[in-house]
């Protein structure tokens, strides 16, 4: 991705925090492998993605570290992000960073998405995850964000066709969304393959979506038939 000397200090900053910060946020602890696996697997497949470029209000759900939000907010100064963890210690390290990297873009919040969703309903342009659930929980959690017509993504490896695949497809229709596109890529010097699954939203979110705190994951919803 191009990126301007202002943006490249901030990400090599970003980084630098991220792998040394004491609380344990990241297993990359080389700013090699963080850059990799981290800040490419994070703009490689929308760097020229319009769902993505053309979205001006995005969230990032599970966040952690900041990965992809925080890193998709540095490249992109112009858009609004809203970055939801539910551990304090994540979103405290993140507001350290925020202040360090002078970003005025970037929104916090601690909270369930669970929870999140009912303040946030329908709000967003875009909204993303990252190594968060399976992919049938993690739609349950992202589309009720997204406004008709908006989009929703999952960052997944290989496995996802083998593992995960049957239940994102018996979600779609209760969810009102839709398979939009798939973006393959490879990172790294191992050329590791990786797969950007996009979603749009085709429908209102019924209203019963997403579930009440926790039953998502204890009660997947691409296993109810």
């Amino acid at each position: 991705m191009k990126e301007s000397d202002e943006k490249a200090e901030k990400i090599n900053k970003y980084i630098d925090l991220l792998i040394n910060y004491p609380v344990n946020l990241t297993a990359y602890k080389i700013e090699k492998d963080a850059s990799e696996n981290l800040v490419l697997d994070s703009t490689i497949p929308i760097e020229s993605e319009d769902s993505f470029l053309n979205s001006k209000r995005i969230v990032d759900i599970g966040t952690g570290g900041g990965i992809p939000g925080l890193v998709w907010a540095i490249y992109f100064p112009e858009k609004e992000f809203y970055l939801v963890d539910s551990i304090s210690k994540k979103i405290q390290a993140l507001k350290i960073f925020i202040r360090e990297l002078k970003l005025t873009n970037v929104y916090l919040f601690c909270e369930r998405a669970e929870d999140f969703a009912k303040t946030h309903r329908e709000y967003f342009d875009f909204a993303t995850c990252k190594a968060l659930a399976r992919s049938d929980i993690a739609l349950e959690y992202l589309a009720p964000l997204v406004k008709v017509n908006g989009f929703i993504s999952l960052f997944k490896g290989p496995s996802y066709f083998k593992n995960e695949m049957e239940y994102t497809q018996n979600v779609l229709k209760k969810l009102n969304i839709a398979k939009f596109k798939e973006i393959e890529y490879e990172i790294g010097e191992d050329k590791k393959k990786r797969y950007f699954i996009l979603f749009k939203k085709i429908g209102t979110t019924p209203q019963n979506f997403p579930r009440q705190v926790g039953i998502p994951k204890k009660f997947p919803l691409g296993e109810i038939k």
